[in-house]
């Protein structure tokens, strides 16, 4: 089994390894700087001393006319303890050197076996000239420059090493404090996702996160409560359908029952008027299995459409005539229909169904004198068909629901005005099925009025 690494280690180790690297190449590149700009500073120095020194060797020898003893001039000698010993040491104010004398070959040295080697024009012509006025009396050269530090000079470099390791250390120590409050900053949110997520997936739905913060985990936050939200209202719509659902089902079910069950013990006989409740009640029951059928089509996208060319006006024409044959006593239903509407490629059975559920929902609240009015007009590439009744209208809170499953407006689910809930949310399927949209608003004249648009194309 793979061990797990927590997300902070992870994060925590790369920062480290980074910073460490980091500082690692910051300190190799500044020491390397600091051996190389001193090197150089050294032996411009020196050269600088070696003119000045080429002077008093020159003035030396034409006091002396000799080069013997001059090492005296260049060098001094100190004694120090050592393990007990005292041993005497010798410098050179100028480091390692050459003198040659006017024939090029070497007098003076501080490199041994090196006295009376003869030296080459080339070899001369980089030293420095010995000299007054005209007059050349021999050669200087520096030999070994920075490749020997005086204990001063490698005092100064060491120190400044350490002060650059210091430096670095100092800033790794700093740069992972920071790193950890940075680490506990990102994680922080994350672990309170996380636990809210695991009491989510336990069911607990009241759960949120709330996190204050404005970059991306604030948002994050916000979409994950938002996404709570969204489950919480599912998780009551799928309660409340599931409950509607039972509900309806159990009207029609438990009216065929005990109608059959009278039948059955003798309290009605077997004749037309006592079977005909029965009927219908399964038609009732038929109607609400096909919608709760077209419901569950449209929600997994298997919605099914025969489209072909459709009159539209005409459609609406047979509807309201259907409509007014099939009551004898209510409202007056008047059509205006655009005489030069183009026809739409459109499946007619299920316009025909949303119509007809948008007239029926429609004389549902129309009082017996009122009118319901259907309009069928071209708006740009669409065609618009509103039903507009004379109703008491829609209130405010209803409007935002209206196209919900099961809803009718009233918390007691009332079967006062008839219908199973579920005729708008089909109309609502069916027209989107088609590539357009369907609303409800209220008449400025009052009443409701409920419309749908369809493409032309």
């Amino acid at each position: 089994m793979r061990r797990r690494f927590p997300f902070a280690l992870k994060l925590g180790l790369s920062f480290a390894v980074l910073i460490l690297l980091s500082v690692a190449l910051v300190y190799f590149l500044t020491a390397r700087g600091i051996n190389s700009q001193f090197a150089e500073f050294r032996d411009r120095s020196k050269e600088q001393v070696a003119q000045q020194v080429c002077g008093l060797l020159a003035a030396y020898h034409e006091r002396t006319g000799v080069w013997v003893g001059v090492d005296r001039l260049l060098c001094n000698q100190y004694t120090v303890l050592i393990n007990g010993l005292l041993i005497v040491r010798r410098t050179s104010l100028i480091g390692g050197f050459c003198i040659a004398d006017e024939d090029g070959t070497i007098v003076v040295t501080t490199e041994e076996g090196r006295v009376g080697t003869p030296l080459t024009p080339k070899e001369l012509a980089v030293g420095l000239p010995i000299a007054a006025g005209d007059e050349r009396y021999g050669t200087l050269f520096l030999c070994g420059q920075g490749a020997v530090l005086d204990p001063t000079e490698a005092e100064f470099l060491g120190s400044a090493k350490r002060s650059a390791l210091i430096g670095g250390g100092i800033a790794s120590g700093v740069a992972l404090f920071l790193s950890g409050l940075l680490i506990s900053q990102v994680l922080s949110p994350l672990r309170r996702l996380s636990s809210a997520t695991e009491r989510i997936a336990r069911g607990d739905l009241t759960e949120r996160v709330c996190l204050k913060a404005k970059d991306e985990f604030g948002q994050l936050g916000e979409s994950f409560d938002r996404m709570v939200d969204n489950l919480s209202r599912s998780e009551r719509v799928r309660q409340t359908m599931t409950a509607d659902i039972a509900h309806e089902l159990r009207t029609p079910v438990t009216i065929i029952q005990g109608n059959l069950e009278a039948v059955l013990d003798g309290v009605y006989q077997p004749t037309a008027e006592t079977i005909a409740p029965i009927y219908e009640e399964t038609l009732h029951l038929g109607r609400l299995i096909d919608d709760l059928r077209d419901l569950a089509l449209a929600d997994a996208g298997e919605l099914r459409l025969d489209k072909e060319p459709t009159d539209l006006g005409a459609l609406v024409s047979q509807v309201m005539e259907t409509v007014r044959l099939s009551i004898e006593k209510g409202p007056r239903i008047e059509a205006d229909i655009d005489s030069s509407l183009p026809k739409l490629t459109v499946d007619p059975k299920r316009v025909r169904q949303v119509l007809a559920n948008l007239v029926s929902n429609a004389l549902r609240y129309t009082p017996p004198d009122g009118e319901v009015r259907v309009s069928v007009v071209q708006e740009a590439d669409e065609v618009e068909v509103r039903v507009a009744d004379s109703g008491p209208g829609i209130s405010a809170e209803d409007l935002a629901h209206l196209f919900q499953r099961f809803y009718r407006g009233d918390a007691a689910r009332s079967r006062a005005v008839g219908g199973s809930g579920l005729g708008l949310a089909i109309a609502k399927q069916w027209v989107e099925a088609h590539g357009g949209r369907i609303w409800a608003e209220n008449g400025k004249a009052g009443g409701a009025v409920f419309a749908f648009r369809l493409p032309i194309s």
